[in-house]
């Protein structure tokens, strides 16, 4: 059985739009544009440990589009990355193993001479096996 609405909890990531940061297309709250380019962002998020997850399932990280290049995706400091990633548009990973009560994910991205930025969505999976 897959993954379908009924066992998913989404982690969402904020964004990096805000008065002290100036919009993503380079332009600051005042309408000015900023004169730093972003090359690079890391996106932060903690959350707590899924629960009800009974004895057999997963939980999986699914990662959605960036643009840019993915550099690195961490679960409590711990890289769940292979270098043949870098251009995939979406990944999974098994993450069961690495979580503990409270979590942290990182997503490092790199511009590639674009924007770097996620896309698409960041969910967690509960799997129940078939």
């Amino acid at each position: 059985m897959g993954p379908n609405e009924e066992n998913t909890s989404q982690v969402d990531v904020p964004d990096l739009s805000g008065d002290h940061a100036g919009s993503l297309d380079g332009s600051s709250s005042s309408g000015e544009i900023a004169e730093t380019i972003v090359h690079r962002v890391s996106y932060v998020r903690r959350f707590n440990r899924p629960s009800g997850i009974e004895s057999g399932e997963r939980v999986e990280l699914e990662l959605g589009e960036v643009t840019g290049r993915l550099e690195d995706v961490r679960v409590n400091s711990q890289s769940l990355f292979d270098d043949a990633d870098h251009h995939v548009k979406s990944m999974r990973f098994d993450v069961t193993d690495r979580l503990s009560n409270h979590n942290e994910l990182e997503i490092q991205i790199h511009g590639d001479g674009l924007l770097p930025r996620l896309t698409g969505a960041v969910n967690l999976w509960i799997v129940t096996p078939e």
